[in-house]
């Protein structure tokens, strides 16, 4: 999981290279398209026809990964890469929330006071000396780690009920590909990279980012606990802002790398509390 974190943590720098020249929708399909193409050909001879069960699976998390990504490429077109990082790391609070929702009991103490601060260290990171407003990139961005939560609490429960095998771990790629291509085409047409740069991106989104990406995820979350995923998922906006300072040039204010360290540091912590106290309610 660490290594799929470092590289979605890179992702945020490939996707705005490749913006530049290819539409966001389009650019999902193309990203989900090269990893599944890539995926079924090196796992052609273990792939089965997946069952109906596994097909209802993957259309389900397929469909949430091309939610999710649209919206964070519209957003990227105009959201530093650091930024967007920062912002989809709301994913553990939002995958807080939906449990306690879902199992019918109030929020520990330690997630509403996360919350709190992570509201905090939003606005600190999205305002940066403006009046207290959440810009629209920003909430796409917030919008995409709430579905992404959903994904994840999905993944767990059909992982429990047997349907989250290696089959629909690429199967689902396929899905979100088909859906990028058929509605970006759609809506802008068909957009493609411009020079060899953009292709490298495309293309190190699709094989590393998520042919290795959501396929490891995706069998991981067999053995790992939702709250341990999100744990480490945590630790992507630190390198997403050390691939954007390295290779975008781009530089937080003071404030807005005060918001960051106060959203980071106060995940972690509740993520933390929750491993030593997973059956307090408080």
């Amino acid at each position: 999981m660490f290594l799929v974190t470092a590289s979605w943590g890179a992702s945020y720098m490939w996707m705005k290279i490749a913006l530049i020249s290819v539409a966001p929708l389009f650019l999902v399909g193309l990203r989900f398209t090269v990893a599944f193409l890539a995926t079924l050909i090196i796992f052609a001879r273990i792939l089965k026809r997946p069952s109906r069960g596994e097909a209802l699976a993957s259309f389900i998390l397929g469909t949430l990964l091309f939610c999710a990504f649209t919206f964070v490429m519209i957003s990227l077109r105009h959201t530093a890469a650091s930024t967007a990082g920062f912002l989809l790391s709301t994913t553990t609070v939002f995958v807080a929330i939906f449990e306690a929702v879902l199992k019918k009991r109030f929020p520990r103490l330690s997630t509403i006071i996360t919350t709190v601060l992570v509201v905090l260290g939003l606005y600190l990171l999205v305002a940066n000396g403006a009046g207290l407003k959440l810009d629209f990139n920003a909430l796409l961005c917030v919008i995409c780690a709430a579905i992404y939560a959903v994904y994840i609490m999905a993944s767990d429960i059909l992982a429990k009920r047997q349907l989250v095998t290696f089959s629909v771990s690429i199967w689902q790629l396929g899905v979100a590909g088909a859906e990028g291509l058929l509605f970006g085409g759609f809506m802008n047409g068909i957009t493609l990279p411009q020079s060899a740069s953009q292709w490298g991106t495309v293309l190190a989104l699709g094989l590393i980012c998520s042919a290795f990406g959501f396929v490891a995820q995706t069998q991981v979350q067999n053995y790992l606990a939702p709250n341990t995923v999100s744990l480490i998922y945590s630790l992507e906006p630190i390198f997403s802002a050390i691939f954007a300072y390295f290779t975008l040039g781009e530089i937080l204010s003071s404030q807005q790398y005060l918001g960051a360290a106060i959203m980071f540091l106060s995940v972690v912590a509740s993520e933390i509390v929750k491993a030593h106290s997973p059956q307090s309610d408080s």
